[in-house]
């Protein structure tokens, strides 16, 4: 009796999914109904309603096995951000009850200014010292900053100090270089690749939350790369000498701060390294 209750409880709850149409056929006994039918020149449309509900079940099952699949590139990256930021939410203390710092309007005013337009983005404070500033990529041309609150009191930033750091990290991003030091072989294999019926393997995407960590607290970016952004920033501040002396001071600022305070010593490993970034920027001596 109790395998009977069973029994009608599923059966129950497997007719309600079923479409008007699938319950129309089904009322039908064929046997009893097929001679008249046949008399009554109706058999076509019979016909006509099975076929109908067999395209049903077929594009309900090809919509359920669509669900199985992986993001494509170009919706894989915002994804990927956004869930190492969930896995890291504990070190990276994002989700925290913080004033509207400004922020976004300071960075859309700098970049207005320097010709940058309809740049979409995202900026989420930090409240560690962990991560001072970083950026992510994103689907469509958007980009996620990260900025840490204790690093901008440590330096006692301004907006437009603030939006200079984002400035640099955009070019980063745009340069290409985090997806460049992230080395994850088979990621190309999983893009918009269907698991229906398969067993999921996640272990390329481990690899990448892993290779994002690397970058983001251990490894940064080589010098090559500070350089072609730093000088980038330098040809692009130079039309504006306010802007370009403001970054100058910024990096002066960053350098002290991080020879003077423990807590901020292993900025140069991801960021090498202000004091160079000052030689570069600085004029060549001429000699005489």
């Amino acid at each position: 009796m109790k395998n009977l209750w069973i029994f009608l409880i599923i059966f129950s709850a497997w007719s309600q999914n079923k479409t008007q149409q699938e319950k129309e056929i089904e009322s039908i006994n064929f046997n009893e109904l097929k001679t008249i039918l046949k008399d009554d020149f109706l058999a076509p449309t019979v016909e006509e309603k099975k076929g109908a509900v067999q395209e049903i079940k077929k594009e309900r099952k090809t919509k359920r096995i669509e669900k199985y699949s992986y993001p494509e590139e170009k919706d894989f990256w915002s994804f990927i951000s956004e869930f190492w930021l969930v896995k890291n939410a504990a070190l990276l203390s994002w989700d925290f009850k913080k004033p509207d710092y400004g922020l976004r309007n300071a960075v859309e005013s700098l970049f207005e200014t320097l010709g940058l337009y309809q740049v979409k983005f995202r900026i989420l404070p930090l409240n560690t010292p962990t991560l001072t500033h970083f950026s992510l990529p994103a689907d469509n041309n958007e980009y996620i900053f990260l900025m840490s609150v204790p690093f901008m009191r440590a330096l006692d930033l301004s907006k437009s100090e603030i939006a200079l750091l984002v400035l640099e990290d955009y070019f980063r991003q745009k340069l290409g270089y985090f997806n460049a030091n992230l080395k994850v072989e088979g990621m190309n294999k999983i893009w918009g690749a269907n698991f229906y019926d398969k067993k999921i393997d996640l272990s390329h995407v481990d690899e990448l939350l892993k290779a994002y960590s690397s970058i983001a607290f251990e490894k940064g970016y080589n010098f090559q790369q500070q350089y072609e952004v730093t000088k980038k920033m330098d040809q692009l501040l130079k039309s504006n000498p306010v802007l370009w002396n403001k970054y100058f001071q910024l990096l002066s600022k960053i350098e002290k701060l991080v020879k003077s305070n423990m807590v901020y010593e292993s900025y140069n490993k991801i960021y090498p390294s202000p004091e160079m970034q000052i030689k570069w920027l600085s004029p060549k001596e001429k000699i005489l």
